[in-house]
């Protein structure tokens, strides 16, 4: 089973002049700028919480902190890869992918710290039809880009159920939109279901009265698997600022899991700075639910991504990802 490289490519690829332009300026700056990714998901609420705040940027000090916000996990990984920022969180998915293409070349990237756990559903449309697997052949299903870690576990929950998207022969349609796009196409009746991370899939549980499908964690022992994760490239990895934003992440996580109505109220709001409708405070609450903040990247989730990227044709081979943990 393959996916078509082109199109994952594009998208990973599509990085913006801005963060290049960053990357020439940190340079020139003599490092004086720490650029770090995030996405605008609940599951990366510590590190959302902790830019949004200004916790990270002390703890940092004089370094300046500059955030650049992606829709998706591979072109935080790409933009790692590019030299376009110094550190990023993103899915295990993303993270296997982009070390085992660029592991030779330019020594990969580095895993730094645990995120989150959990935080990923299937959710299908009201009026889908759609009751249990089986009913998912011949309808149009939604991920956020080509290579992500919801899209390597939708296509591995469509194996595991004899099921096959149309790029390997089957009739599953799998078609990569941002997340709000998903949305309005599911408001639409355009899209019958989509695998996407908190808090999007609950806004489509609440906005749209959707059904939640599949719960991710039910897929997994213990209910745990990684979800979001602090990476960095190989070389990049032992930098002391690096070093010291991972360990200010670490803090942000033991807050959230202590706090936890704090870590939701400053990371809700970063996430109303950076794109102004993150949905209803309720909703990103509720969203909550799924999620587990931890430091402890769960390697085993690593590996069992690593696995299934390789059979889905993201991958060469499966064990070069070994490495991402040093």
């Amino acid at each position: 089973m393959s996916v078509n490289r082109r199109a994952f490519l594009g998208g990973a690829l599509a990085l913006s002049a801005t963060a290049l332009g960053g990357a020439a300026f940190a340079s020139r700056r003599g490092g004086a700028v720490l650029r770090v990714g995030v996405m605008t998901n609940l599951t990366h609420a510590p590190l959302l919480a902790g830019l949004g705040s200004g916790r990270i940027a002390r703890a940092l000090a004089p370094v300046a902190v500059e955030t650049r916000v992606f829709r998706a996990g591979p072109r935080v990984t790409e933009a790692l890869v590019g030299d376009a920022i110094d550190a990023g969180i993103a899915g295990p998915a993303a993270l296997v992918i982009h070390h085992a293409r660029h592991a030779a070349s330019s020594g990969g990237l580095r895993v730094l710290s645990g995120c989150s756990s959990g935080g990923a559903s299937f959710l299908v449309a009201r009026g889908s039809g759609i009751a249990q697997a089986g009913d998912v052949r011949g309808k149009r299903l939604a991920v956020t880009q080509l290579g992500t870690t919801q899209d390597v576990a939708l296509r591995r929950w469509l194996r595991d159920n004899d099921l096959r998207d149309q790029t390997a022969g089957g009739d599953v349609t799998v078609i990569a939109v941002a997340a709000s796009v998903i949305l309005d196409q599911m408001r639409r009746g355009e899209l019958h279901g989509a695998w996407l991370a908190e808090p999007w899939a609950t806004r489509l549980e609440h906005d749209l009265g959707a059904t939640r499908l599949v719960d991710e964690r039910d897929l997994w022992p213990g209910r745990a698997f990684s979800t979001a994760a602090l990476a960095s490239r190989a070389d990049r990895a032992d930098d002391p600022r690096i070093v010291r934003l991972a360990a200010a992440l670490r803090e942000e996580i033991e807050r959230a899991r202590t706090s936890p109505e704090r870590t939701l109220d400053e990371a809700y709001a970063e996430l109303r700075r950076h794109v102004g409708n993150p949905g209803a405070r309720a909703v990103f609450d509720a969203a909550a639910r799924f999620v587990d903040f931890t430091a402890d990247p769960l390697r085993p989730s690593f590996d069992r991504f690593a696995d299934d990227a390789a059979r889905l044709g993201f991958l060469p081979a499966t064990g070069t990802h070994v490495s991402l943990f040093g």
